[in-house]
């Protein structure tokens, strides 16, 4: 069994989507004059960060008045077995739709996470990563909702570009997404158990999350 990280590491170097605060991470002051040992200082910092920086979930919240926020959510809904479709992409803006993901249908069925790996993540960093990456279609997402699949993840910033219909159809359904994956041209086996888990964070939208597959 093999544990492995999908998630993008946090720091004050973090690429964010434009508009977006960048990650402050501020050491504060911890001298005391004595503690047990004979040390006079502690570690201890402050992470100012948006809710959708590196990889992260979002709840229906994120686009939904009146829908579940993030500490709302189910636990047992942010894991699952998953299915890891490889869809390598190789033009900017390339749209992924339901031609693309019926031949892993027999595949799918019985799971309840389905993962996208185009490859996209070999971007994070430049320029064009948060403008021109790919995206589900409308009628992709629908499928995937027809197929019970209740949490999406995906190696890209987000499920589709204005004015986000398919993201707001899964999340209209309840459906989890999990954004900017990585390390998935790492994990051997297309089964595998995954599992991301958000800050209980109230009355909000989202979450930071450390995302892993579980790969037998």
């Amino acid at each position: 069994m093999r544990v492995i990280n999908l998630s993008h590491p946090i720091s004050p170097d973090t690429p964010v989507m434009p508009l977006q605060p960048a990650v402050e991470v501020t050491v504060i002051d911890s001298t005391e004059e004595a503690l047990p040992g004979g040390s006079g200082t502690y570690n201890t910092a402050k992470l100012t960060i948006s809710l959708h920086t590196g990889t992260h979930l979002s709840a229906p919240f994120r686009f939904l008045q009146g829908s579940l926020t993030i500490d709302q959510v189910p636990l047992e809904r942010c894991f699952g077995p998953a299915y890891i479709l490889r869809h390598p992409i190789h033009t900017p803006l390339q749209p992924i739709t339901p031609e693309d993901i019926v031949p892993h249908r027999r595949h799918i069925e019985g799971r309840s996470v389905l993962l996208f790996h185009t490859g996209w993540s070999r971007h994070w960093g430049e320029e064009t990563y948060f403008t021109e990456h790919p995206y589900l279609t409308l009628e992709a997402t629908s499928l995937l909702i027809e197929w019970c699949i209740h949490l999406v993840g995906v190696d890209f910033p987000s499920i589709d570009h204005f004015p986000f219909a398919g993201y707001i159809e899964l999340l209209n359904q309840n459906v989890l997404v999990v954004q900017n994956l990585t390390n998935m041209e790492i994990v051997l086996s297309e089964k595998v158990d995954f599992l991301a888990i958000p800050l209980q964070i109230v009355d909000r939208e989202g979450s930071p999350v450390r995302a892993i597959a579980i790969d037998p």
